[in-house]
């Protein structure tokens, strides 16, 4: 112990006085362990055989899924595996009479094919359909208007192609798995290679701690309420009730924000970007792009939350990223949100600052120890990077200077006596 406050002083009396201005941000609590939560979820039921033997697996698992049945394959028989699924423990979906294209089909049509199986699951079940997956995707405005039932796609395993093995579909499901998503197989009559691919499914992500939960549950664990004119494929908590307010970004366009790559650089791991949106699909993307040196890239960053009106990306998703393209901020011709598929328009968009920063945690590895001492005085002095500035402005005054190192090596010194 007395070795390591003489080091603190003889550092302390080592270091010539320098100033340096840098931008603000506050720290402040923990925040709420995320849960691990998926919904698995099931197409184009229901049936007497493969239904029956997904929820002999979920069964076997004490698991729960999601069923998007198709009225046409409702009959006697088929009611009572329906009605299994419900004393399961299990939701009951709908995925219309026909399972045909419906994004040209006019209002009546629509209340025909949504009316017929939420009619027929309330007979069986007593309660109504909760959500809705369109056939093949296909979406328009007027089945937006027109159905009053929250819209599903999800993340996908290949498992409608007969080719792809119950092995490959177990390594997709596995690979997509991340806390809030939903992921879309199908329970139709032969699709055996699914059931099999469950068995692999289903203990290595609960392995890895997750828990499978109905669409219902995880909106209402996530503290999401669905909004109508959105189409989900995850389900996450807001991230960033302890970020604040950093800057506001303008634009002249309605469809492309620009960022300013240098102060995402400055501001390392700690940001956020909150955008507002309106759009019949997909939310932004944070685009990283470059079409200079015949190196022509688009790569699309997603927001790790969105709910139809609101998107927030992370610091480490765009990061992540950068690190993927092995290329930094200043490379990039351009770097903005920008729409991922369809036409959308964009509002309101600010930069965030994470407010939970460990206090003296200079080299950001969420310790606050003798190196982050040694951190600060080297960039006091004019050399090496200091990854988490925030951490260190003990004064609050927006600047990174001797007197925050003056009251490091004494926070330091008090944590160590």
């Amino acid at each position: 112990m007395y070795k390591i406050k003489k080091l603190i002083s003889c550092i302390f009396a080592s270091t010539v006085i320098a100033f340096a201005s840098i931008p603000i941000s506050v720290n402040s609590a923990e925040t709420e362990a995320k849960s691990k939560l998926i919904a698995l979820t099931f197409d184009d039921g229901p049936n007497t055989t493969t239904t029956n033997e997904v929820l002999d697996v979920l069964e076997d698992y004490h698991a729960v899924g999601s069923f998007f049945l198709i009225g046409d394959k409702i009959n006697a028989e088929s009611a009572k595996v329906v009605k299994r699924a419900y004393d399961m423990g299990c939701e009951i979906d709908n995925h219309s009479k026909t399972h045909s294209y419906m994004s040209e089909m006019s209002p009546d049509e629509l209340a025909q094919e949504i009316g017929y199986v939420d009619n027929y699951v309330y007979e069986i079940t007593g309660e109504h359909t909760k959500f809705f997956r369109p056939p093949y995707i296909a979406i328009s405005q007027t089945m937006y208007d027109e159905i009053n039932l929250p819209f599903i796609c999800g993340i996908g395993c290949s498992d409608s192609v007969q080719t792809t093995t119950a092995e490959q579909r177990a390594e997709l499901a596995i690979s997509s798995a991340e806390d809030g998503i939903i992921i879309l197989m199908h329970d139709f009559t032969g699709n055996s290679q699914t059931v099999e691919a469950l068995k692999t499914i289903i203990p290595s992500l609960q392995a890895q701690g997750y828990e499978f939960v109905t669409l219902s549950e995880l909106f209402e664990k996530k503290g999401e309420i669905p909004k109508q004119n959105v189409l989900y494929s995850k389900i996450t908590k807001y991230p960033c009730e302890n970020y604040n307010f950093y800057q506001d970004i303008s634009s002249s366009k309605i469809d492309r924000i620009e960022l300013d790559g240098n102060m995402l650089e400055q501001l390392g791991d700690s940001y956020a970007i909150e955008v507002n949106y309106t759009s019949n699909a997909y939310p932004p993307v944070v685009a990283l792009q470059k079409w200079t040196d015949g190196n022509a890239i688009w790569y699309p960053v997603q927001p790790v939350y969105s709910n139809g009106e609101t998107a927030c990306f992370l610091a480490t998703d765009i990061l992540a990223g950068l690190n993927e393209l092995d290329m930094k901020y200043q490379e990039l011709d351009r770097i903005c949100i920008s729409p991922y598929t369809d036409e959308i328009t964009l509002t309101n968009a600010k930069i965030l600052v994470n407010s939970e920063i460990l206090t003296g945690d200079a080299n950001h590895d969420n310790i606050f120890d003798i190196l982050d001492i040694i951190l600060l005085q080297k960039w006091l002095l004019g050399s090496g990077n200091l990854p988490n500035w925030q951490a260190v402005d003990f004064d609050k005054d927006n600047k990174i200077t001797i007197f925050d190192f003056i009251l490091a090596k004494r926070a330091l010194l008090e944590k160590l006596s």
